[in-house]
């Protein structure tokens, strides 16, 4: 893999290109929503609101499988803008765009995400559950308090993790396809250079397919863990 850009900021070393298209699929992810609401049609949805539409009613269907009216309101559109976002950073990855990295192979990115993810545990665990309700759903029964109080680390952790591992060992794969190409001329050159373009073909529908469920299962996965502190203690 090339080396990232980097900025210089007050001492801290940022990395460039993971922010620049970081701020790029959020862009597009806010025009997709404009637009498709600008243009919204109840007789005839087409185009890109069916798009949106379908990320909607598809979000919809795990929330209310899982949680009642209020609790769903409540995290419906932070699921949805989480499943686009990902969708569309992860599609950047595939592009064929010069020094660029995927932003989500990038730790910080899912490190940011699953910070997130981890304080709402937290914040909706003491909104339903009160303080001492929060705090005893972790201490009951008493003998396996480390284990819950670990499992509160382990899962936004996990849930990081899983991301960048997956989507920065396509990046890799990708990469490894890409260098490979044929040298020479002769009939052995002409076979190569088609089994170069099926390998590369063939690694991009994989990280197509890696991208896809990576943003499904993170998604889902939010869902459990913030859904599950919404419930009273103990309630599984």
């Amino acid at each position: 893999m090339e080396a990232q850009w980097q900025w210089h900021i007050f001492g801290y070393i940022v990395n460039a290109d993971t922010m620049v298209f970081t701020w790029a699929a959020m862009l597009v992810v806010f025009l997709m929503f404009r637009l498709a609401g600008r243009k919204a049609s109840v007789e005839k949805p087409r185009g890109l609101q069916n798009f949106v539409e379908l990320a909607f009613d598809f979000v919809n269907n795990y929330v209310r499988d899982d949680l009642n009216d209020e609790q769903g309101n409540r995290i419906f559109r932070l699921l949805v803008a989480e499943l686009m976002f990902l969708l569309v950073v992860n599609i950047f990855s595939l592009l064929p765009i010069p020094f660029f990295h995927a932003p989500a192979a990038d730790i910080n990115t899912p490190i940011g995400l699953a910070l997130i993810v981890f304080v709402l545990i937290h914040f909706y665990g003491v909104h339903y559950r009160k303080f001492g309700g929060h705090l005893r759903s972790m201490s009951s029964p008493w003998g396996l308090t480390p284990l819950f109080v670990l499992e509160q680390f382990t899962n936004p952790a996990t849930l990081a993790l899983r991301l960048f591992g997956n989507i920065f060992a396509g990046d890799m794969l990708m990469g490894l396809a890409t260098s490979i190409v044929p040298v020479g001329i002769s009939l052995w050159f002409g076979v190569a250079f088609i089994l170069s373009v099926l390998l590369q073909l063939g690694v991009l529908a994989f990280n197509t397919f890696i991208a896809v469920m990576q943003s499904f299962i993170f998604m889902v996965l939010t869902l459990a863990y913030i859904s599950q502190s919404m419930k009273p203690a103990g309630h599984h």
